[in-house]
């Protein structure tokens, strides 16, 4: 009997010492599991938000977000603070400054529509976007928006677009938007002064992101796109390089009404089109 129970004693003994065992291997495993998990977990985290931290690190965004002196509802900027006027066309232009056809078509046919927007027989807003950041994981172009923004409440909105596309390049120093291209474009003084702390603390990062965020919901399909009600200028005819629209006033202006009054010719097309 008394073998039996020490039989007993040391068969329960080793059932115990199997369980234990096979519980150990089992922790390990979930632990292990568990690991990999939290890695994966952070790897994701690091994916989504190590980006937006490099790109801000070292900036003090203000929370006093401002909004530019020219801007509309539609988080645009109106050429020389001109709103629209009944009867006469509204040229919405949507601009990337990092987009070569914008700095194009800016050298191209500038001139020509603040001549007319000049003589009162356009009014022109400009709704700039940054898409082309989300290209190369960069905010080179919204910091150049977030600069031309602070330009506007220094009274260079014009002038600084026109420098950002003389020396558009695929990355900016905050030392060429703080300095150089403010100086170049004319603000000086206290005026750029107060431009520096604005960009500096990136003061319309909000009306920049709304403005981006237009851009996308427009159904504009790219960049530079001059609409005109629901419809958008054609310059030219891609695939057989024909010119719709030359860079003179009779002939813009010509464009620019027929699309206002949804006259059907080349120079025009359904917005997105």
């Amino acid at each position: 009997m008394a073998n039996q129970q020490n039989l007993s004693r040391r068969a329960a003994l080793r059932q115990q010492q199997e369980l234990e065992q096979r519980q150990k291997r089992t922790n390990r495993i979930i632990g292990i599991s568990a690991g990999i998990l939290v890695v994966a977990i952070l790897a994701v985290i690091a994916i989504v938000a190590i980006p937006p931290l490099l790109r801000n690190r070292g900036v003090e965004v203000t929370a006093n977000q401002l909004t530019p002196p020219n801007a509309t509802a539609e988080y645009g900027i109106l050429y020389k603070g001109k709103a629209p006027v009944d009867g006469v066309p509204h040229v919405i232009l949507y601009e990337d400054f990092r987009c070569p056809g914008c700095a194009s078509r800016e050298a191209t046919y500038g001139a020509v529509y603040e001549k007319l927007a000049d003589d009162g027989k356009i009014t022109v807003e400009f709704r700039p976007t940054y898409f082309l950041d989300t290209h190369d994981n960069s905010d080179n172009s919204q910091r150049a928006t977030i600069a031309a923004l602070a330009a506007d409440a220094a009274g260079k909105f014009s002038e600084y677009k026109k420098v950002l596309f003389q020396n558009q390049a695929s990355s900016y120093t905050d030392k060429q938007l703080r300095e150089t291209f403010a100086e170049e474009a004319g603000i000086t003084g206290d005026a750029l002064t107060k431009f520096q702390e604005e960009f500096r603390t990136r003061a319309y990062l909000d009306f920049a992101k709304k403005s981006d965020e237009g851009f996308t919901a427009s159904g504009a399909g790219s960049t530079p796109t001059f609409r005109i009600g629901d419809r958008e200028l054609v310059f030219a005819n891609p695939e057989t390089n024909e010119v719709y629209i030359q860079p003179t006033e009779e002939s813009m202006l010509d464009a620019i009404t027929k699309a206002y009054n949804e006259e059907d010719a080349p120079s025009n097309q359904p917005l997105g089109a």
